[in-house]
């Protein structure tokens, strides 16, 4: 376990970052990568996002500057710092791809909103150094819980469906099941998942958005292209619209119409208190998806398609 520098050794390394310069030959141009750093609005309730280059090359270097910048105020008066006083990250390692960081006890002490956004903030300035795929978070050297007791593994980017930027008041989670396919395109294939998502946002639509990211699991492939693009996703008494663009038309995947439609289904009927599920292209809810599949028929969970 790697301590961070504190004190003195903390502010020299901030202050030095705006004097670093390269050895002779490197090219700082090409060198420079144009990241983030991410701050909370006045009210504390908003992820904010200012553009900063990192200066350090190797993986340590990196994250060690990181780190000091948490502890610098940002210029902007609008923006506050993602960590309070009292709340400092106390020391880090590095296992594979995976960071773990040890956050002092006054984490604790905050409400369970403010820390979900600390989580997220630090999430995704980690993870934009190359090397780095997951945060792993420990309190104190303790194994880090959510405020209802279950423990909090490593988290990547992909946990946090709201981008930095949109209001998020707070976080609510949720253990998805999603269905992808197989190598064949003929055949379902379950994954869980747990995400983190923001109250604005209907869980029926995260579940959509994670199945538009694709599989995390080696065997498993994805059922829609990643630049099919969602109008709407609306859930009312058991039934679910998904509203897709003409882009779901045009995938390339070479997957069965019937697997791509239930993968849908039986993620949202497994995952939401949805019973069935209906879909529109572009508001149109005559015709059929592809070749095949009905648009307005209203779609009940398929067992026999999930490969046991």
């Amino acid at each position: 376990m790697k301590r961070v520098m504190t004190g003195f050794l903390l502010l020299a390394l901030i202050l030095s970052l705006a004097g670093c310069s390269f050895p002779p030959g490197r090219d700082s141009e090409a060198e420079e990568e144009m990241t983030y750093i991410y701050y909370l609005n006045k009210k504390e309730d908003q992820i904010e996002k200012v553009s900063y280059t990192l200066k350090e090359a190797d993986l340590d270097a990196r994250i060690m500057e990181m780190i000091a910048m948490q502890t610098r105020k940002p210029k902007q008066k609008q923006l506050t710092s993602l960590l309070p006083e009292n709340t400092t990250i106390q020391s880090y390692k590095m296992s594979d791809t995976t960071l773990r960081l040890n956050l002092s006890e006054g984490y604790s002490e905050l409400p369970a909103s403010r820390q979900i956004l600390i989580r997220g903030g630090l999430v995704r300035t980690f993870t934009q150094i190359d090397g780095i795929d997951e945060v792993l978070f420990t309190l104190d050297g303790r194994t880090l819980k959510d405020s209802g007791g279950n423990v909090i593994g490593p988290m990547s980017e992909e946990n946090f469906v709201e981008n930095a930027g949109k209001t998020i008041n707070s976080y609510q989670s949720v253990n998805m099941m999603l269905y992808f396919t197989d190598e064949t395109g003929t055949r379902l294939v379950p994954e869980s998942r747990k995400v983190y998502f923001s109250s604005n946002e209907p869980v029926e639509k995260a579940v959509v958005e994670e199945i538009l990211k694709g599989p995390s699991v080696s065997g498993h492939y994805p059922v829609l292209d990643s630049g099919t693009n969602i109008i709407s996703v609306l859930a009312h008494d058991g039934l679910c619209y998904v509203n897709f663009d003409n882009s779901v038309r045009n995938s390339p995947l070479t997957v069965r119409e019937d697997v791509l439609v239930y993968s849908i289904v039986n993620s949202l009927v497994d995952t939401c208190k949805v019973k069935k599920v209906q879909f529109s292209v572009s508001g149109k809810n005559s015709g059929v998806i592809r070749n095949v599949m009905e648009l307005g028929q209203q779609y009940r969970r398929n067992a026999e398609l999930i490969s046991s």
